[in-house]
């Protein structure tokens, strides 16, 4: 049964933590990423849902019964209207994909730069600055 036993460095502990952060939500990206990422069936959805448009209308004009002209040309017109819709909004829904994607991407890029203009910017910094020194016994101690 052995332990992680954390170091007593709160720099080091701090360190530690921050990196498994990190891990974690590298890897939460790329699970989204993932789920995000361009299928290869998806440019087949709309000519499938064309063709299934097509099979659909046929139908409706082959079984509706022929009583009168007007409600023929009424359920006729009505299911080409619902044809057109639904195939705008599936259309339009991944457009929307797509431009999320394209977000996401985009946003990705950014915060890669970013995490790398920090790290930049935390090295120059840890260069300027002259390490601490620490404090002998002697010296903390007060004069008598």
């Amino acid at each position: 049964m052995s332990e992680l036993i954390p170091p007593r460095d709160p720099k080091m502990l701090l360190t530690e933590v921050s990196a498994r952060i990190k891990i974690k939500d590298i890897q939460r990206l790329y699970d989204l990423r993932d789920r995000v990422a361009v299928k290869w069936y998806e440019s087949g959805l709309v000519a499938l849902l064309f063709v299934a448009a097509l099979a659909f209308l046929a139908i409706i004009v082959k079984l509706l019964p022929n009583p009168n002209p007007m409600i023929r040309a009424f359920v006729v017109g009505s299911s080409v209207a619902l044809i057109l819709i639904v195939t705008a909004v599936l259309e339009f829904l991944l457009r929307k994909f797509s431009a999320l994607r394209t977000l996401y991407e985009l946003h990705n890029r950014m915060i890669e730069d970013l995490d790398k203009e920090l790290s930049r910017l935390k090295q120059e910094m840890a260069e300027r600055l002259p390490p601490q020194e620490k404090p002998d016994a002697d010296s903390a101690s007060p004069p008598r």
